[in-house]
């Protein structure tokens, strides 16, 4: 093995103690038999999710602005005096209270009427 060039031990004169007598010592482990095993860490079980049902049911709605956006198609079907419905934000608290998820929302295309291009997807189990 190379001799190591001596060199100044800065850290030692930054932090006022003495620099170590010998530079090039071996490093030495304890024997295998006094070392300690690692520390055993009690295993916390994963959180269990329920679950996921595998079939579920689909509600596309689509909105039309008539003094405020309201629903007027469900999956194709015109809502009866759909003018006369509830405002988005309050059909919304409706489905939510019937088990209905929002999943997506999309805006672009007309889908079943002229000034449809709002649409709301929506899932829940299937009992």
């Amino acid at each position: 093995m190379a001799k190591r060039k001596e060199t100044p031990d800065v850290l030692a004169e930054i932090l006022g103690g003495e620099p170590p007598a010998q530079l090039d010592a071996p490093i030495t482990r304890p024997p295998v038999a006094a070392r300690r095993p690692p520390a055993k860490v009690a295993k916390t079980p994963a959180p269990t999710r329920p679950a996921t049902p595998r079939k579920w049911e689909y509600l596309l709605v689509s909105f039309q602005n008539y003094q405020g956006w309201r629903p007027r198609f469900h999956n194709g079907r015109e809502l009866d005096e759909w003018i006369y419905g509830p405002l988005i934000h309050e059909h919304l608290h409706e489905l939510a209270e019937a088990g209905w998820e929002l999943t997506a929302a999309c805006a672009g295309e007309h889908v079943y009427g002229s000034a449809d291009k709002y649409q709301l997807y929506f899932r829940r189990p299937l009992s």
